[in-house]
C-alpha cells in the first residue's frame, strides 16, 4: 500500500538524486532488512552514488555489499565529527531506517535537501518526509522499508535482500567445516542457537536430538558457535556428542560458513536473515516474534511457530528472562520440515509423519 509523502520530493521530481545515503546502526537482523532496498535503489538510480552509515559489526555485515558503494563507519565518540564528514558529502537523499533521536539528528545535519525517517517522537521534525509507524498493514520488514521509497516516488520490486561473501571466505570456511569433521559429500545442516531473549530460544537438547538424528541419516550437521553461547553449547555437546562444533566469533566468519552448507536451522534472529540474504534456504522458530514481520514467506524460508508463545513486543519479551522459550516446537516437526528443504536441492526423500506448526495465531 504506497504511503503518500509529507512533501512533495523535489529530488524526485526534478533531477534524480546523484547521491543517496542510508542510515541503520542497530540489530544485526533490523540491518540486513533494511539494506533490502538498495537493490530498488539501484535498479531506479543505476548512477547514483549510495552509501550506507552503520556501526562497525553492520559495515562486516555489508562488506562487498554489490550495491554499496562505500560504508561509512558511525563513531560514538566523535558524533560532531561525522555529523560533519557526512554533511560535507552532500547527500540529496538521507533515508534514516532506523529512527533514533541520533540518526535523526545525522539526517537533518547532513543538509540533504529530502531526508525520510519514521514518524516518531520530536524528532520526527528533523524529516522532511515522514513515514508512520502505525495504522499502515503488518507486512515483512523489507517491504516496509520499501515504504520509504514509495512516499518519495521509487518504483519497488519484490522484497529482497542480499549479502555477499568473497570466493577466499568461502574457501576458508569450508576448510573450517572440513577440518571439524563436516563431510564434503552429502548435504550439510548448519545450526545456530544464539538468540537474544530466552523466550524466543528453542532448547539445546532438542537441537542435539535433532542433530544426531540428521547424522544417522548421513546428513552431515554442524553447531556455529557464537559468542556467548558457551552454557548452550555445553547442553548441545550432552545430546550429541559426535556432532561437529565449529566456533564462528567473527561475524563475516559466520556468513562464510551458513554460505557453505544447504541449510540453516535457527531461532528468529540475526544468521536465519543472513541465510536468506546469502541464498541458502532455512528453517526458522518463532515464538514471540511474528513471522509476518520477519520471514519473506518463500518456499525456502520455512517456519514453524510454538502455539503456546504469543507475538510480544520487545519490551514485553525482556521481562521474560526465566522463560522456558519455544518448548512447544517438537524435535519431529523440525526434523521433518529440515527433510522437506533438504528435498527442494537434493534426492532425498521428505519426511510426511509430522506437519510444520501454522504460522497463524
Amino acid at each position: 500500500m504506497p504511503v503518500p509523502a509529507s512533501r512533495s520530493p523535489t529530488s524526485a521530481q526534478g533531477a534524480p538524486p546523484g547521491r543517496i545515503l542510508l542510515v541503520q546502526f542497530r540489530r544485526l537482523g533490523d540491518l540486513i532488512l533494511a539494506a533490502g532496498i538498495l537493490e530498488d535503489l539501484r535498479r531506479a538510480f543505476p548512477h547514483a552514488r549510495l552509501d550506507f552509515l552503520t556501526s562497525p559489526v553492520g559495515a562486516q555485515v555489508l562488506r562487498h555489499h554489490p550495491f554499496v558503494d562505500e560504508l561509512l563507519v558511525y563513531d560514538r565518540k566523535r558524533p560532531w565529527r561525522d555529523a560533519m564528514r557526512i554533511r560535507g558529502r552532500r547527500y540529496d537523499w538521507v533515508i534514516d531506517g532506523q529512527g533514533s533521536l541520533t540518526t535523526a539528528r545525522l539526517s537533518w545535519l547532513s543538509g540533504a535537501p529530502v531526508r525520510a525517517g519514521w514518524g516518531v517522537r520530536v524528532w520526527r521534525h528533523l524529516y522532511t518526509h515522514v513515514l508512520p509507524r502505525t495504522g499502515l498493514p503488518n507486512v515483512y520488514v523489507v517491504r516496509e522499508r520499501q515504504r520509504f521509497l514509495e512516499m518519495l516516488g521509487v518504483p519497488v520490486g519484490a522484497p529482497a535482500t542480499r549479502l555477499a561473501v568473497t570466493a577466499d571466505e568461502l574457501e576458508a570456511a569450508r576448510r573450517t567445516l572440513r577440518d571439524a569433521g563436516v563431510p564434503d559429500a552429502g548435504p550439510r545442516v548448519a545450526l545456530v542457537l544464539s538468540v537474544s531473549e530466552p523466550i524466543r530460544e528453542w532448547p539445546a537438547e532438542r537441537f542435539g536430538e535433532l542433530a544426531m538424528r540428521l547424522g544417522a541419516e548421513g546428513i552431515g550437521a554442524v553447531l556455529l558457535e557464537n559468542p556467548g553461547d558457551e552454557a548452550k553449547v555445553a547442553r548441545f555437546r550432552q545430546a550429541a556428542p559426535a556432532i561437529p562444533v565449529v566456533r564462528t566469533f567473527d561475524l563475516r566468519m559466520l556468513m562464510a560458513a551458513i554460505a557453505s552448507c544447504d541449510l540453516l536451522v535457527s531461532g528468529d534472529t540475526g544468521p536465519a536473515h543472513m541465510a536468506t540474504a546469502l541464498g541458502i534456504p532455512r528453517v526458522t522458530l518463532y515464538g514471540p516474534t511474528d513471522p509476518v514481520q520477519w520471514n519473506p514467506h518463500l518456499p525456502t524460508t520455512a517456519m514453524l511457530v510454538d502455539p503456546g508463545v504469543p507475538v510480544m513486543r520487545a519490551r514485553e519479551r525482556r521481562r521474560h528472562t526465566g522463560h522456558p522459550g519455544l518448548a512447544g516446537i517438537s524435535t519431529d516437526a523440525v526434523h521433518a520440515e529440515v527433510r522437506r528443504q533438504l528435498a527442494l536441492r537434493s534426492n532425498i526423500t521428505p519426511v510426511e509423519s509430522h506437519p510444520p506448526l501454522s504460522a497463524s495465531r
